[in-house]
């Protein structure tokens, strides 16, 4: 019954997103997700207490082949020689956390879309991975020569953008991949061309997609799926979607007066893109001590673009956190929980508290990432189409490793201004 696609619907329509918490230290490998429950009585907590995170479930290694080119040898036979008691357990810990390096060994999350997360290379934002981690379940992407580390040059500069995304009408699973190709002239970098590729989960192939030659783009973030299509918010405030029944890139209408913002100088380093029940919002904190979100209520019409958060006059130790914010939970009575980039949250509820400040504690990590989710229990297997799909499981293969970041106790507590 789980895997039937009536239920699948009803399930992801009728679920709320949770939030996940991974650590992001600038040298460690973070695997873990924790687990953030969003509820209001989570939130009236005072100076003494504080709310534990649980560990919920974890993301695929990297492949460790990788670790044995750099390392010189198998994580799987590292424990085999025969020495001290205590030499035996400064070297296994040593070496289990050095194998596991933030350059060969850490993915990054492009997107969420019914319970699946979409993996990616770091560096290049090269969509490598699709997994479920609660099943544990992962699906690795066919590769192809269309990489940035095969493209770069002294002159010309190729950059990756992903999402993963579903086709609701034919129950399919889809990766886009987006490709930019900037050319130097003399002191600057000039956009050259934009290439787009699909692939269909379960399937062995990438499909190239044609594209509007007058679309040009910067910088792309924040890629949102609703309803069928993929949005990204681009650095002049421009919103792109790709639509997957019509398999077509183009421009989606914005908040009043964001593309002209960016005529005056202002770009969207501080704008937020995201999805919260349904409906697509824009979260702008470009000025520090005012966020405003901006709704959708009718998707697609660029006149149902609406103000329902104008906060003014916050704490003073929050605009030290300059940043944006963005939303991850909307409550009832107008109260909603931020997250500041610079991680914290801020729960506001004007009728009540106004303002509460929560940090993260317990982690050897300053810095940490969110990521809005709807877990699920649906096999791969019975989600995605396809006789030859390889569905390999990571609770396994990773079993034996252990690292540095599963050994801390994650917890959330007020901050008092």
């Amino acid at each position: 019954m789980i895997s039937e696609p009536h239920f699948t619907k009803l399930h992801f329509e009728q679920s709320q997103n949770t939030l996940m918490i991974r650590t992001n230290h600038y040298d460690r490998v973070s695997r873990t997700l924790y687990l953030l429950e969003c509820e209001p009585e989570k939130f009236d907590i005072g100076s003494d207490n504080r709310v534990k995170l649980e560990p919920i479930c974890t993301l695929p290694l990297r492949d460790d082949k990788l670790f044995r080119e750099e390392k010189g040898y198998s994580i799987k036979n590292i424990f085999k020689c025969a020495i001290s008691v205590a030499r035996l357990f400064w070297e296994k810990r040593e070496t289990l956390y050095s194998s596991c390096n933030r350059k060969h060994g850490k993915f990054d999350i492009v997107n969420s879309c019914n319970g699946l997360l979409c993996l990616c290379e770091p560096s290049t934002e090269n969509p490598i991975v699709v997994c479920n981690p609660v099943t544990g379940e992962f699906i690795r992407l066919p590769g192809d020569s269309m990489s940035p580390s095969r493209l770069n040059t002294a002159r010309v500069r190729a950059h990756g953008y992903a999402s993963l995304g579903f086709h609701p009408k034919v129950n399919e699973y889809k990766v886009i991949r987006i490709w930019t190709r900037h050319v130097r002239h003399a002191n600057f970098w000039a956009f050259e061309r934009l290439t787009v590729d699909i692939h269909t989960l379960g399937t062995s192939l990438w499909r190239n997609i044609e594209v509007d030659p007058e679309i040009s783009i910067l910088r792309l973030s924040d890629p949102t799926y609703i309803n069928g299509v993929v949005h990204w918010i681009e650095f002049k405030g421009i919103i792109l979607c790709f639509c997957f029944e019509t398999e077509k890139l183009k421009t989606f209408p914005s908040p009043p007066g964001m593309v002209k913002n960016h005529a005056n100088g202002i770009y969207n380093y501080l704008r937020r893109m995201g999805e919260l029940k349904g409906i697509l919002y824009i979260c702008d904190s470009t000025d520090f001590s005012n966020i405003t979100m901006w709704v959708m209520n009718e998707y697609g019409i660029g006149e149902s673009w609406s103000k329902v958060y104008n906060i003014s006059n916050l704490p003073n130790p929050l605009q030290w956190h300059y940043g944006y914010c963005f939303p991850v939970k909307q409550f009832e009575e107008s109260a909603a929980l931020l997250y500041n980039c610079l991680d914290c949250f801020l729960y506001y509820e004007p009728e009540k508290y106004g303002f509460k400040i929560f940090e993260i504690n317990g982690s050897g990590s300053q810095y940490f990432e969110v990521i809005p989710h709807i877990p699920s229990l649906i096999s791969l297997k019975d989600a995605v189409k396809g006789d030859n799909i390889k569905v390999l499981n990571f609770h396994s293969r990773y079993a034996k490793i252990k690292l540095q970041e599963e050994d801390e106790v994650i917890f959330m507590s007020q901050k008092f201004v």
